[in-house]
């Protein structure tokens, strides 16, 4: 078993006769009924925006599932622990459900585990003790928080729960290392209010330094399997479903979100063995789109974008929000369909309901820096 610092653990705050957490999560209820495309388009979502422009390379996301040894779980036994005391104290059937199923997982010899990790990305700031407008705190700590700066893709707001639909531990490891070579790791597990030590405790609880939940700085304590060399940053979802077909699933959302940005080079994204890139994606659209899906409509918009018939109109400036671009192919078998995509590649919407004869596809493209949409 892997031993920590007396000073490194998980740790619940105490609720102080406040209000109790169950286990109906509104963040993660929200991303359970399509847990894998919610999953790749959030993280890719925030890689993206975390770019590194000095880098020169397309951002990479690499998604890889693992099996580590349970000794490898950081804080395992404390961990068991606290499952017991969750079932312990509600007495509702799904919860009950829900942690006899986890502690299940827990007692194997080893845990499933999806990693997420980007590259030519700048990681996460970390900032100084207590530093409430850092990127990590808005991550690990803060709930509904909106505050990026103008023109990035998002926020650690409600997208950051996507990672936790997809664990059966409700539990995500994160590590980082950023462009000044500072380091963090911490877990958060979205659990329930349970009695611990005679005291009723919030839901969530965090792995770090106890004293004020702050992060582990020092990748050389971490089991190899957590230890980051290269500036990034790293998701582990603890305790990964056991998806149907997960890596088609997440390639495919890949494809549907960011095919824009994957076909002019900016991003590129690994899902197991598959490397989606500006030269396999036609042929990984003709595999995946094979049998037609109205859900699905990269197909048709890979074909707008890459015909020598496709039309395009253009404005320099279109109401302060910088350059616009908007491709659009006639043909009797489309859907009356345009893609909405950000400036980063990022699909935001498909807009129908065009009353017109007419069958075509279309891409529409905000590439202005002045503002984002």
């Amino acid at each position: 078993m892997f031993k920590f610092k007396s000073s490194v653990g998980w740790n619940f705050p105490p609720n102080n006769d406040g209000q109790e957490n169950g286990l109906n999560d509104p963040g993660i209820e929200t991303f359970k009924d399509r847990p894998l495309t919610s999953l790749a388009r959030e993280i890719l979502q925030n890689s993206s925006d975390a770019a590194d422009p000095e880098s020169g390379k397309p951002v990479e996301v690499h998604f890889k599932l693992l099996e580590i040894p349970k000794s490898e779980f950081p804080g395992c036994a404390a961990f068991a622990k606290t499952l017991r005391a969750c079932s312990a104290f509600w007495q509702d059937n799904r919860t009950k459900d829900f942690f006899k199923c986890a502690q299940h997982l827990l007692s194997r010899d080893s845990i499933r585990v999806l990693k997420v990790s980007d590259y030519n990305t700048t990681g996460l700031t970390i900032g100084a003790k207590g530093d409430r407008t850092s990127d990590w705190f808005k991550l690990t700590k803060s709930v509904g928080v909106s505050d990026k700066n103008a023109g990035k893709l998002g926020s650690f707001g409600i997208g950051k729960h996507a990672p936790f639909a997809c664990s059966d531990l409700r539990t995500v490891f994160y590590g980082t290392k950023d462009k000044s070579g500072a380091t963090a790791f911490q877990g958060v597990a979205k659990l329930v209010s349970h009695k611990l030590d005679g005291a009723v405790t919030q839901g969530p609880g965090y792995f770090g330094i106890r004293n004020g939940n702050r992060p582990v700085l020092d990748f050389e304590s971490l089991p190899p399997t957590f230890q980051r060399k290269q500036v990034g940053a790293d998701v582990y979802i603890m305790g990964f479903h056991d998806f149907d077909e997960w890596e088609a699933n997440v390639i495919k959302s890949v494809i549907e979100s960011f095919f824009v940005a994957i076909h002019d080079g900016s991003l590129i994204v690994r899902v197991g063995s598959t490397s989606v890139n500006d030269t396999s994606l036609a042929k990984l659209i003709q595999k995946y789109y094979a049998e037609p899906d109205s859900r699905f409509l990269a197909d048709e918009y890979f074909r707008v974008l890459t015909s020598s018939e496709t039309s395009v109109h253009s404005e320099e400036d279109f109401n302060g929000y910088g350059p616009i671009e908007l491709r659009i192919l006639e043909n009797k078998d489309f859907k009356k369909r345009v893609a909405m995509f950000r400036r980063s590649g990022m699909k935001i919407f498909d807009k129908g309901n065009f009353q017109t004869p007419l069958r075509f596809a279309g891409v529409l493209s905000v590439k202005g820096l002045a503002k984002d949409i």
